[in-house]
């Protein structure tokens, strides 16, 4: 009897052409729309070199000219050697630096605040120097003062942002699988369907046959996922990383996540199919707006703001959870963010079966 209601609900689910439809081709159709909005931007954000002026008499102190020298070398800075600031205000350079605390500045943004965190830098340690010499002259200063690079980087290769847009995608495409489950539900809640008042009159366990379908809408949503990430990577090339396991780990959760959203929607109320597929769809799209999706920042601000809504919203702890594998060297916020995923999958799945606990039905 498993075997026949898992075999019946495979049919059922799969001739749904609307379910496949917003599980798989919708999500599909919308990363393509991504990399052709989103494609240039990280060639529009890459680290330019700064032209900055500087005051000739600054230079002719060696100690300076030289970290000057080094940051010119590492492509940091593009340095002129002046005695006024006429080209800041003719706006070819974005700073001068007349002293090393005065700085004139063209603007206010990212690259003037970069010079000015570079001089700050600067005078903090020659004040620290200058302070430990005073007090101790024998004190060795290496540590300070040998620094083999200004700027070290530790990011992943390829690191994008534009990546974030796809890993919320990947995380709005698995709740997306709740029409499984709200499907799943119509089909063994009497009061929902027809369909549903002759299985439950069918000599077969209804917890048997609810768990055989179950389990199909759950594989369905797995595979549905695996499907968008494959074309995400190989098609629309964007990095998913190389930690198969934890990725295939995450899949699995997020679409069991997905499937007991939908059966929660379907027997939490009364409502049309129609009005519980529209008020998935609804929640579903406020989740991935507050992950990310259609504003980068929004999940930041969230996070700054109330950062609960984080916690319990399982579009952004997918989202974060690929971020994570991907950028982290460790799995640490990996596993923090599948608990707490784990943890909103319990209290679908567990609200589920207290709305459906004990019915009984005086006629069908």
């Amino acid at each position: 009897m498993f075997a026949h209601s898992f075999k019946n609900t495979l049919k059922t689910l799969l001739r749904q052409r609307t379910l496949v439809f917003w599980g798989l081709v919708f999500p599909i159709v919308l990363g393509f729309f991504f990399k052709l909005a989103l494609g240039n931007i990280d060639a529009e954000i890459q680290f330019e070199v700064i032209p900055v002026a500087v005051n000739e008499k600054l230079l002719e102190d060696e100690i300076f000219s030289g970290v000057m020298s080094d940051l010119e070398e590492e492509d940091i800075l593009e340095i002129t050697a002046t005695t006024d600031d006429s080209l800041v205000k003719d706006k070819e350079v974005v700073a001068y630096i007349e002293d090393l605390d005065k700085i004139i500045t063209s603007g206010s943004g990212i690259q003037e605040t970069i010079v000015e965190s570079i001089m700050n830098a600067y005078s903090h340690n020659q004040a620290t120097i200058i302070r430990i010499m005073t007090e101790n002259p024998q004190a060795d200063l290496t540590k300070i003062l040998e620094v083999e690079s200004y700027i070290e980087d530790t990011s992943s290769s390829n690191m994008s942002m534009v990546n974030t847009y796809f890993y919320t995608l990947i995380g709005m495409q698995a709740m997306y699988g709740y029409m499984w489950g709200l499907t799943v539900m119509y089909q063994y809640e009497a009061n929902l369907s027809t369909e549903a008042k002759r299985n439950v009159v069918a000599p077969i366990k209804k917890y048997v046959s609810l768990f055989a379908a179950l389990l199909v809408a759950w594989l369905i949503n797995m595979v549905v996922i695996i499907i968008l990430m494959l074309v995400v990577h190989f098609v629309l090339n964007v990095n998913l990383g190389d930690q198969i396991g934890p990725i295939l780990g995450l899949v699995s959760l997020a679409a069991l996540t997905g499937v007991g959203f939908g059966t929660l929607i379907g027997v939490s109320n009364k409502r049309s199919m129609d009005l519980k597929v529209g008020i998935g769809i609804s929640l579903t799209m406020a989740m991935s707006f507050l992950a990310g999706m259609m504003v980068m920042q929004m999940k930041i601000i969230i996070q700054r703001v109330a950062p609960i809504v984080n916690q319990i919203n399982p579009v952004a702890l997918i989202t974060d959870a690929m971020y994570s594998l991907y950028y982290y060297p460790t799995l640490d916020r990996y596993f923090t963010n599948m608990i707490w995923l784990a943890g909103v999958t319990i209290v679908f799945i567990g609200a589920t079966f207290f709305f459906i606990r004990g019915k009984r039905y005086d006629s069908l």
